[in-house]
C-alpha cells in the first residue's frame, strides 16, 4: 500500500445499506481513499461513526472511511480530485429535480474538470436499469469533462436499520464494467476499480464484459417480479402462493412478464435463455423477500419505476414489440407512483375541481 495521499480518491453517494457497505469494502482494501456523502445520518457519523454488523466483515462499532462530507457540495469544494463518483442512490428521473442523478453528481463533475481539465473522471452507475447512462451522457459533455460512465450491478443484502446502523446479512457480489464497451479507458477503468473493491474470501467482484446483456438479465426478475409486488404489496412467496391454484401468478404474470423482456432484449441481438425465465421464478420462491420496489412503496417512498419498466417498454415501442402484460404492470403503476408522489408533495391534486393542477 503506498501514501493515501497518491491513492485513487473515490467518493460514494448514497450512504444506505449498500453505499456502506461499498465504502467499508474499498476501505478494507486499502487500496484507495474513500470518501462518503452522508446527509442525515451527517452529525451521528462524525460523533460515533457507523455501527455495522457484516456477515463479510464481521462487527464494527465505530467505523468511518477516510473522509465524511454532509453533501456533495461540500465534498466538491474540498480540493481533491475524485478518480471514481460512485453513485449507490435510487435512480428515480420522475422523482425531485434535485435528487437526479446529473444533478447530485454536477457539483463533482465540475470541480475535477476545474481542478485538472484533461484528467479522467469515472462515474460509476451501482444502480438498477437499463439506459441510466444516457441521462448522464446528454448532461455532460464528455469530451470536455472526460467523463466515463461504468456500470455496477450489485447482489447484496444490506440495510440501514437506524442512523448510523447497518446490517448486512446477503454476501456482496458485484459486476463492474464499461457501458461502451469499445472505450478502452473506460474498461480500464473498470477493472481497474475491481481490483480495488474485490477481497479474496470476503466479497465478490468480476469485471462484467457484457454490460448491455447483464442488465437485460437483472431485468427479467425486476420488471417482472419487483414490479408486481409493489403492486400489490406482498412479499415474493405470498405472490406465487396466492394466485388462482398457486399457478395463476407464476403461468399468467411472471413468466409471460419475463418472455416479453426476452422477447424486447432479442431485438438488441441479446439472447436470454428460456431457462432464465425459470431460474428467475424460482430463486425466491421459498424465501421471505421484498424486493427493493415493494419496499419503497411500503416506506412511502418513490420507486425506481422508470429505469426498471418505463426504460425497456420505450424500447419496445421503438422497436415494435408486443408487451401486453408489462404494459398493464406499467399503467397501473404510475398511479402507484402518482400517489407517492402526491403524498411527497411532488403533486397537487384539486379535489374541488375533480384534476391535478401541479407537478413538480
Amino acid at each position: 500500500m503506498g501514501d493515501s495521499c497518491q491513492l485513487p480518491k473515490v467518493i460514494v453517494i448514497g450512504a444506505g445499506g449498500v453505499g456502506i457497505i461499498g465504502a467499508l469494502s474499498l476501505c478494507y482494501k486499502g487500496l484507495s481513499n474513500v470518501s462518503l456523502a452522508i446527509r442525515s445520518d451527517y452529525e451521528i457519523v462524525q460523533k460515533k461513526g457507523y455501527k455495522i454488523s457484516s456477515c463479510d466483515y464481521g462487527q464494527f462499532e465505530s467505523w468511518k472511511p477516510n473522509h465524511v462530507y454532509r453533501t456533495v457540495e461540500d465534498a466538491s469544494q474540498s480540493g481533491q480530485f475524485f478518480d471514481y463518483i460512485v453513485v449507490a442512490t435510487k435512480n428515480i428521473p420522475d422523482g425531485p429535480a434535485h435528487s437526479r442523478v446529473p444533478k447530485v453528481i454536477q457539483p463533482l463533475v465540475e470541480s475535477n474538470h476545474a481542478l485538472s481539465e484533461g484528467r479522467q473522471t469515472n462515474v460509476l452507475l451501482i444502480q438498477n436499469g437499463i439506459d441510466i447512462e444516457k441521462e448522464i451522457w446528454n448532461a455532460f459533455d464528455r469530451k470536455k469533462y472526460h467523463l466515463n460512465v461504468l456500470s455496477g450491478i450489485q447482489l447484496i443484502g444490506s440495510t440501514k436499520v437506524a442512523p448510523g446502523v447497518i446490517d448486512h446479512v446477503g454476501k456482496d457480489q458485484l459486476q463492474v464494467g464499461a457501458f461502451e464497451s469499445e472505450n478502452e479507458d473506460a474498461v480500464k477503468a473498470a477493472k481497474r476499480f475491481v481490483e480495488l473493491y474485490h477481497n479474496e474470501g470476503k466479497n465478490y467482484a468480476e469485471f462484467d464484459a457484457s454490460v448491455r446483456y447483464s442488465r437485460w438479465k437483472k431485468l427479467l426478475y425486476n420488471a417482472a417480479i419487483n414490479t408486481t409486488t409493489s403492486l400489490v404489496n406482498l412479499d415474493v412467496p405470498r405472490c406465487l402462493e396466492f394466485g388462482v391454484d398457486r399457478k395463476s401468478t407464476e403461468e399468467n404474470v411472471f413468466r409471460p412478464a419475463m418472455r416479453e423482456i426476452v422477447a424486447i432484449a432479442t431485438t438488441e441481438n441479446i439472447v436470454l435463455d428460456e431457462s432464465l425465465v425459470t431460474f428467475f421464478v424460482e430463486i425466491t420462491r421459498h424465501i421471505m423477500f421484498k424486493p427493493s420496489m415493494c419496499v419503497d412503496h411500503e416506506k412511502g417512498q418513490l420507486m425506481e419505476l422508470e429505469v426498471i419498466l418505463g426504460n425497456p417498454l420505450k424500447i419496445a415501442r421503438e422497436n415494435g414489440v408486443q408487451t401486453p402484460v408489462l404494459s398493464m404492470l406499467y399503467y397501473l403503476l404510475v398511479m402507484v407512483q402518482g400517489h407517492l408522489r402526491e403524498k411527497n408533495g411532488l403533486l397537487k391534486f384539486d379535489e374541488s375541481k375533480a384534476e391535478l393542477v401541479e407537478t413538480k
